[in-house]
């Protein structure tokens, strides 16, 4: 059976391990943070900052406008072409935002 000292001890050390392992962490979200500021200067207009912003993530707003353009035309043919999905889908989400806000 343990003593309390060889209790104690061990407590210290499991407290001094996840001391480093928190410091670890810490340095690991520090490096894997982006290196643009999350706030724009005062000088840039907010077009050309997400502009940047994309682009250090390796997006191309080219990219997301054609995306954008796709997918609003899906869904405006969508209703056309199927509406019984179109209501079905409708009656779903309804159904889960009235389950969510109980």
């Amino acid at each position: 059976m343990a003593t309390q000292a060889q209790l104690m001890a061990e407590l210290e050390l499991l407290k001094q391990q996840m001391a480093n392992r928190d410091d670890a962490m810490a340095d690991i979200a520090e490096s894997a943070k982006p290196k643009v500021s999350a706030e724009p200067a005062a000088d840039t207009d907010p077009k050309t900052y997400l502009s940047t912003l994309l682009a250090s993530h390796g997006i191309d707003e080219h990219e997301i406008d054609a995306a954008w353009a796709q997918l609003t035309g899906e869904l405006g043919d969508l209703s056309r072409e199927k509406p019984l999905l179109t209501v079905v889908a409708a009656f779903g989400i309804g159904f889960l935002l009235g389950r969510m806000s109980k």
